[in-house]
């Protein structure tokens, strides 16, 4: 049976491999169940602002070529009352140019992120706890410069000077919020807030990681769920719903009951939208348990609620088709142009991911984060190339080819997002991380109730233990102890293996299969043996934002976490037998994370005074940056760029490496950096003068 390292290899393949290699038949033994599906997502409403959202003026603008970016303009707020504004568009010739719209835009709304003014946070420190014990002077040093970045990063809403009727997309939020980091992020953005709320406890900044989780919290009192970001055009999107992880974090990092007490209720209504918005059940045989051993046939039927991402919209889709045919689509506001010449595109055709625009399943895709990517693509529904691209991804039952399918297409057919009926995909990572809300909730539940189980906490450790079960019933391998996501169309696994299934072993722990853990385990140590640089969410070079080369620090975190349930669980099963070997697999990803994060800093002007001078060839100007993304090459090794003026959405970045830098403090190493030799400040000794011994 092969190894998932030798998995990947086999799909590393369709780039660097001179041959095809042919699947082994272990990995064609496992079938999973089929299921049939019921959709009992109740339906939502898209956001339908005059403006931001939806009608003529936004069509206009965005169509116009007035700006570069799309968020310039829906991150504007209006100087007149939108009433006015939309009396004033009426009277714009239907022919407007691109200067009269420009001038209609100067003249009716202050320029984007004039409602966000930068505040000091208020539980400033200037002696991290997370740096004692850190002995390292370069540790030290770089964690400091992190531990900095805080500083720059406070926002507070201002829409003070606004006239009455006037308008701001920023939604209001009454604490300070951490910015998420590029210039165009001027909000902040869901689950990129989990990975923030790490590194500012981990910075003794309880009172900012306070705030930052009650804007959340007021967001559901006020919508019913967390938005996918501070804005009012993404009131009808989500992301993987980390909220009810960081009132855990919190909770014991500082022991506040009283939050706790204050937040329940709003998680368990975060909850519920998940189970009425998101739901639907899945009905198939697996083999009896409990009562139903004594069947006969040993077989039971199921039905099990689970969870997909991508809202059930009811309110009219945009018609893109300017009249020659009746092709509608949504169209996300921020992404508004681009999205309108990929619904033109996929009524036009040909198109390797053409369907997603339409219907709303755009929308879907964007609520699971790790998009644009190849990962929720469907064979079944690609228009280009269909034999060859199920040849590049079925390869379970396929020779893959020698050379990357995907570069017969141009980049503009790559990235297009369609193909991803992901309403019909059961996403491993999401229905791992709602079985960790359903723990966290009945564990507060209980303990809010003198730590006596309840039937309310009974009820949510129940539906943690179904999901857990669907898990294992349909997405599980026994073959391979891993996870994919399983299509409910096909009754079939994902054709696309994903890093982001490895979350089951962080979040299901020891309710997991050991044979399967020790494999998972195992996997895990391989893949970063292949990938030192970071792991890829998937292996084909795509050019898409979540497939190989790019490297993304939340998986990392989560691969970490997961590798370290692993061995923790595992105990000392195996010692001194096969499995010995790849204890110690998450400190090694840690090591290499904070190693990749350190390098880029570095070569973008990192210092460290007294110790640690800048890179000789650092040509961007800056003194040192975080990204969001980093890339690996095709040894697997992270590519350092001396230009940090594009850094993206970092905070995460930032507040998960100061959380590796203190977690694994006792075993972080001075990072290593591949063709980069570390300018290290030169300390001359002075040499004691010689006397004369006297006589």
């Amino acid at each position: 049976m092969k190894s998932l390292y030798q998995y990947s290899v086999l799909v590393l393949s369709v780039w660097s491999a001179s041959a095809s290699v042919a699947a082994s038949a272990a990995e064609q033994s496992y079938t999973p169940p089929t299921a049939s599906t019921k959709d009992v997502r109740l339906p939502q409403k898209r956001c339908d602002h005059p403006i931001y959202c939806d009608g003529p003026i936004l069509r206009a603008v965005q169509l116009g070529g007035v700006f570069d970016s799309d968020k310039t303009f829906v991150d504007m707020p209006t100087r007149k009352p939108v009433s006015d504004i939309v009396k004033e568009f009426d009277m714009l010739s239907a022919n407007a140019t691109t200067s009269q719209l420009a001038a209609f835009v100067e003249d009716n709304f202050y320029p984007a992120g004039s409602d966000i003014v930068e505040v000091e946070l208020e539980d400033w420190n200037d002696n991290p706890p997370f740096l004692v014990g850190i002995t390292d002077p370069v540790l030290r040093g770089y964690g400091m410069s992190l531990h900095n970045q805080w500083k720059t990063l406070g926002r507070k809403r201002d829409t003070s000077f606004l006239c009455a009727g006037c308008e701001s997309s920023l939604l209001p939020v009454k604490n300070t919020f951490i910015a998420a980091g590029s210039n165009s992020s001027r909000e902040f953005h869901y689950w990129n807030t989990y990975y923030v709320e790490l590194g500012l406890l981990k910075s003794g900044l309880f009172k900012t990681a306070k705030g930052v989780l009650q804007n959340l919290l007021d967001s559901i009192e006020q919508y019913g769920f967390v938005p996918s970001g501070g804005r009012i055009y993404y009131t009808d999107r989500t992301e993987p719903p980390l909220l009810a992880l960081m009132v855990k974090t919190y909770y014991e990092a500082t022991k506040d009951l009283a939050f706790v007490a204050q937040a329940l209720p709003l998680l368990k209504k975060e909850h519920a939208f998940w189970d009425e918005y998101r739901s639907v059940n899945v009905t198939y045989t697996r083999k009896a348990t409990g009562s139903a051993l004594s069947r006969r046939d040993n077989l039971e039927t199921v039905t099990s609620k689970t969870t997909t991402f991508g809202p059930n919209l009811f309110s009219t889709a945009i018609d893109t088709s300017g009249g020659d045919d009746s092709s509608d689509a949504y169209l996300r506001p921020e992404q508004y142009s681009s999205d309108y010449v990929l619904s033109k595109t996929a009524a036009s055709g040909p198109n390797l991911f053409s369907t997603a625009i339409n219907g709303g399943a755009l929308y879907a895709a964007t609520e699971a984060g790790t998009v644009p990517s190849v990962q929720y693509a469907s064979v079944k529904t690609a228009t280009v190339g269909p034999t060859l691209f199920a040849t590049a991804l079925r390869r379970r039952t396929l020779e893959i080819p020698s050379s990357n399918p995907f570069s017969a297409f141009t980049k503009n057919q790559l990235t297009v997002l369609g193909s991803v009926n992901i309403n019909n995909t059961i996403s491993v990572n999401l229905n791992s991380i709602l079985y960790q809300v359903e723990t966290i909730i009945a564990n507060f539940t209980s303990i809010l109730n003198n730590n006596t189980e309840n039937s309310e906490c009974l009820s949510y450790k129940k539906r943690a233990d179904d999901r857990r079960q669907m898990l294992l019933d349909l997405a599980y391998n026994p073959d391979t102890g891993m996870f994919s996501d399983y299509h409910l169309e096909s009754g079939q696994h994902s054709d696309v293996w994903s890093v982001n299934s490895l979350w089951p072993y962080w979040a299901l722990g020891d309710a997991l299969p050991a044979n399967g853990t020790q494999r998972a385990l195992e996997n895990i140590a391989q893949l970063h043996d292949r990938f030192p640089g970071g792991l890829p969410n998937t292996f084909y070079n795509t050019t898409l934002g979540w497939d190989y080369p790019h490297i993304k620090p939340p998986l990392q975190h989560m691969a970490i976490r997961s590798a370290d349930n692993a061995e923790n669980n595992l105990g000392d099963t195996g010692s001194g037998g096969y499995y010995a070997s790849y204890k110690g697999t998450a400190a090694r990803i840690a090591q290499s994370s904070i190693n990749t994060a350190f390098c880029n800093w570095y070569a973008t002007g990192g210092t460290i005074p007294g110790v640690l001078n800048a890179y000789s060839s650092n040509s961007g100007g800056s003194s040192g940056a975080s990204f969001g993304t980093y890339d690996i090459d095709s040894s697997g090794n992270v590519v350092t760029t001396t230009n940090g003026a594009s850094s993206g959405d970092f905070t995460w970045t930032t507040g998960i490496t100061i959380w590796l830098l203190d977690q694994y403090k006792s075993q972080n190493t001075i990072p290593s950096c591949p063709n980069i030799k570390l300018n290290f400040v030169n300390k001359t000794c002075k040499v004691r003068p010689k006397y004369k011994r006297r006589t």
